[in-house]
């Protein structure tokens, strides 16, 4: 009886090292396999934002390093909360890949959506994108400075404009005026619908200033009808050595928008590292590095997701600090 105890027992031991075994050789096929249908890229901004271009300009070239097609899906609403609500439903798998921007980190920040940050892994940061403050060229303000002067003996006139009432832009109108000594009292903070919208109405004089990125203003400063108070970068870019930084006039902020990828978290390591590697390659191809410089933004490479992830992770929980102030 006692032999035919060990007999049993040795072959439910069999069957469980072979049911192991057979688990992971089936995990590692699926991931092998991955991608085996079109990879999503989701986006929350609406045609012509800089995360819409970079999407659209990913679904065509990361394919090529993919080895699978992508598609770039528009989600728009409540400042990426309709975007994260998608992802959210859906299986962690590689096959929706958020690429946003820091509204994302506000957002979680704000207590804005049913989401934390630890819902979140950080894949690849691919683009920053100062923050600038452009006017009219016919204002009288020929730099921030003067700007932040006016407000001052003006206070509660100005009408300044930025991408929505929750996100990055109202962050950034945020520090310049703490920066300054102001607050949210001195002026009138216009919400608009995207840098397009803030464009007309700054050319239509329905507004004083607009938060602007390089990409959003170069143009019209160029033809001579906006004109550069100031850039959020650390130093005057190489492509527009004319425009002034915040700092070099006194005022220490830095603020830029990053746009990059992420995904649900509980996605498996490998199929992270595949969309990390794919977005990488992606960034090094000629036609990235140009589509970059035509948009005057930045290089935002950091490295792997174990750098981008907790530095994502980490300007959460700044935000959280700062705007429970």
């Amino acid at each position: 009886m006692e032999r035919q105890r060990k007999t049993i027992s040795c072959f439910m031991w069999l069957a469980m090292a072979g049911m192991i075994f057979l688990g992971v050789q089936a995990s590692s096929v699926a991931l092998a396999e991955y991608p085996d249908r079109p990879v999503e890229i989701i986006v929350k901004g609406g045609p012509g934002s800089g995360i819409s271009q970079l999407g659209h300009f990913a679904a065509k070239l990361a394919p090529k390093y993919l080895g699978q097609s992508m598609v770039c899906l528009y989600k728009k609403g409540g400042s990426g909360a309709v975007a994260q609500a998608y992802i959210q439903k859906r299986s962690a798998d590689g096959y929706h890949v958020f690429m946003d921007t820091t509204t994302t980190a506000i957002v979680l920040a704000r207590g804005k959506v049913p989401f934390t940050e630890k819902d979140w892994q950080g894949v690849i940061r691919l683009q920053v994108d100062p923050q600038g403050v452009a006017v009219r060229a016919d204002s009288p303000w020929k730099n921030f400075k003067d700007l932040a002067a006016w407000i001052r003996k003006n206070p509660g006139k100005l009408r300044w404009a930025g991408s929505h009432a929750v996100g990055i832009d109202p962050y950034t109108v945020a520090l310049l005026l703490k920066a300054t000594g102001l607050d949210s009292t001195d002026i009138k903070y216009v919400p608009a619908e995207g840098a397009s919208h803030m464009t007309t109405m700054l050319l239509g004089k329905h507004i004083d200033v607009a938060t602007l990125n390089p990409r959003e203003v170069k143009e019209q400063e160029a033809a001579g009808n906006f004109r550069v108070l100031g850039t959020g970068h650390p130093e005057r870019l190489k492509d527009h050595p004319n425009w002034p930084t915040f700092k070099e006039q006194g005022f220490d902020v830095v603020v830029a928008i990053w746009r990059g990828a992420l995904v649900k978290a509980g996605t498996p390591a490998a199929v992270v590292k595949k969309l990390h590697d794919t977005f990488n390659a992606m960034r090094q191809d000629p036609a990235f590095v140009q589509f970059l410089k035509n948009a005057s933004q930045i290089d935002g490479y950091m490295g792997g997701p174990d750098k981008f992830d907790p530095f994502f992770k980490e300007q959460v929980q700044k935000m959280k600090a700062y705007f429970a102030k």
